[in-house]
Parts: structure tokens; C-alpha cells; sequence
């Protein structure tokens, strides 16, 4: 097996597991609070920030139709997470 380069990831790793661990708690809060249908869906909204990370930082996609196609699914994305969001309010 590689080395595992304990002496050096220790700290990033130690950060990432730490903000997993409080984007979980946050998910679980957020279902608590607004309920099954808007809390979930705003969790799986951060699938748009990855994406937009990927878009425009990393430069993931960068044919113009493919970003196209991206935000037209993020755009109905959103549109679902609205609708759910109106069966709180009932």
C-alpha cells in the first residue's frame, strides 16, 4: 500500500471531516425545523453549490451547451425546491 502522508493530511483531513460533520448536523436541524419535504430539499441543494464550484472554479464543464444544460436543470431544480417549500406553509 502508498503511504497514507499522515504527517501532512492530518490537519486537512481532520477540517473536512469537520465540516462534513456540521453540514450533517445542519441537515438534520434544517429537516427538524421546516419539516420532511423543504428541509430535504434544501439539502440536496448543495448539489448546486458543488456544481457551480465545478463551473466556474475548477472549470469541470466548459463547453457552452453543457452549462446550458446545467443551469436548466438547476434552474428546474430550484423551481421543485419552491414547490415543496409551499407544503410547509399548508
Amino acid at each position: 500500500l502508498p503511504s497514507f502522508y499522515i504527517k501532512v493530511m492530518w490537519r486537512p483531513g481532520c477540517l473536512s471531516g469537520l465540516l462534513f460533520s456540521i453540514g450533517n448536523i445542519s441537515g438534520i436541524v434544517s429537516i427538524t425545523t421546516l419539516g420532511d419535504f423543504t428541509g430535504y430539499s434544501l439539502g440536496q441543494a448543495s448539489l448546486l453549490v458543488s456544481g457551480l464550484w465545478g463551473i466556474f472554479w475548477y472549470r469541470e464543464v466548459t463547453a457552452a451547451s453543457d452549462v446550458a444544460g446545467w443551469f436548466a436543470a438547476a434552474f428546474f431544480m430550484l423551481g421543485g425546491i419552491l414547490l415543496l417549500s409551499y407544503e410547509h406553509l399548508q
